[in-house]
């Protein structure tokens, strides 16, 4: 027999530790989907237990609610410090063919007490979520067709 809704949220919020080190997302959004929303784990292990539990926790919705969308979870360790991105534009010489002023564009990410870790130069900048939900493709297609 299947626990229950409140007991696989009871399971659970035993596993959680407020400064914990480990968290559960979603392997394709990123984010962190009913009941894992705002938790964190003191180890690799419980934030396992917690991705399984979240499973069926999720499945047992899913009865009731067939288009509850389905979720790849996934570990991982939290970093102290978020990932920065940051952004430069500096004029450049020429129009584009759109009419715009040319510029050049360099974004570098960085992060977690390290030095840099990525930078891309005049490369296109494309955003593929929003609010921690993926785009559609109509939106990712409009940011490389406009060539900013």
């Amino acid at each position: 027999m299947a626990a229950t809704l409140p007991t696989l949220r009871e399971k659970l919020d035993k596993l959680t530790a407020e400064d914990g080190d480990f968290a559960v997302a979603c392997a394709d959004t990123g984010d962190s989907p009913v009941p894992l929303t705002g938790t964190r784990f003191e180890s690799e292990d419980d934030a396992q237990k917690a991705a399984e539990l979240a499973h069926a926790y999720r499945e047992q919705l899913r009865e009731t609610d067939p288009d509850l969308p389905e979720r790849s979870l996934t570990v991982y360790e939290t970093a102290s410090d978020p990932i920065t991105l940051v952004s430069t534009r500096e004029p450049a010489d020429g129009r584009r063919e759109n009419g715009l002023p040319r510029s050049s564009r360099s974004v570098t990410l960085s992060g977690d007490d390290e030095h840099e870790w990525l930078r891309m130069d005049n490369a296109p900048l494309v955003h593929v979520s929003h609010d921690g939900d993926p785009l559609d493709d109509a939106a990712i297609e409009r940011q490389l067709d406009a060539k900013l």
